[in-house]
């Protein structure tokens, strides 16, 4: 049987790496959501573009299916 002092250190321990995986999960999420944010302008544009060029009547539209 485990002494107190084994549960302790390996709940001590576990939580340590619990700690570290979250932390690192949270620095993923912020640089994914920056990157996120670097994409809205440029996909903006490209939306007001093609709304401009769709009124052209020599502009054939295509759907992508996904």
């Amino acid at each position: 049987m485990a002494t107190p002092q084994q549960i302790y250190d390996e709940t001590k321990t576990r939580l340590d790496l619990n700690i570290a995986k979250l932390q690192m999960l949270q620095k993923d999420i912020q640089e994914k959501q920056a990157e996120a944010q670097q994409l809205m302008q440029p996909i903006m544009e490209d939306q007001g573009a093609l709304k401009q060029l769709e009124k052209l009547s020599d502009v054939v539209q295509t759907v992508e299916l996904k």
